[in-house]
């Protein structure tokens, strides 16, 4: 692929992942991503075979950008308890629209894909199991530096943090009210202990 034609690819997909988080895969047509993008069906054609193509690559880009907010928020922090907040502060933020302003892609492709799209489905589980490891990593420093209660079950805390978090964004999103995420962050930590 020419240089050209790797910037148009990467500026379809980076189009394509905001429509797609604001108004689903289902709910963006093929017209939507080319009027944003502005280039012609042929452009996109020449670039991606097809829409699922770069529905797959939109989520993948999306997946990328928030681990890469993530991890350079964790990596800003020197202590078990500090990494987590950050996680929390990220996902406040989320909420709050100064990031992925509709909404976390991850939730939001999870429950679009669950039962459609068994690809899309696989996509959003590894990129689960790899926010439930990050949790487990930083749960497990905090333990062995005394942060966090020494007899933590660290096989299901990182599930219930991800729960909260996750259920939380889509109650808040549903009720247009961002304080359900803050306050339940607020008592995560409490349960925490900091």
């Amino acid at each position: 692929m020419t240089e050209k034609g790797i910037r148009t690819r990467n500026h379809f997909i980076e189009v394509s992942a905001a429509l797609f988080n604001h108004y689903g895969y289902a709910g963006t047509s093929v017209d939507t991503i080319l009027d944003k993008a502005g280039y012609s069906k042929g452009a996109l054609y020449r670039t991606f075979k097809d829409k699922e193509e770069i529905v797959v690559e939109a989520f993948k880009f999306n997946l990328k950008e928030l681990g890469t907010r993530m991890q350079k928020e964790i990596d800003k922090e020197l202590t078990a308890k500090r990494k987590l907040n950050a996680m929390f502060r990220l996902y406040t933020d989320v909420i709050l629209g100064k990031i992925f302003p509709n909404g976390c892609p991850l939730l939001n492709t999870s429950v679009e894909v669950d039962d459609t799209n068994d690809q899309m489905r696989l996509i959003a589980s590894k990129a689960f199991d790899t926010w439930r490891d990050l949790i487990r990593e930083i749960l497990e420093e905090g333990i062995k530096n005394n942060e966090f209660d020494q007899n933590m079950d660290i096989g299901q805390v990182p599930d219930f943090i991800i729960a909260t978090i996750e259920g939380s964004i889509a109650i808040s999103k549903a009720q247009k009210n961002p304080s359900i995420v803050v306050n339940n962050i607020q008592m995560l930590k409490q349960i925490l202990n900091f």
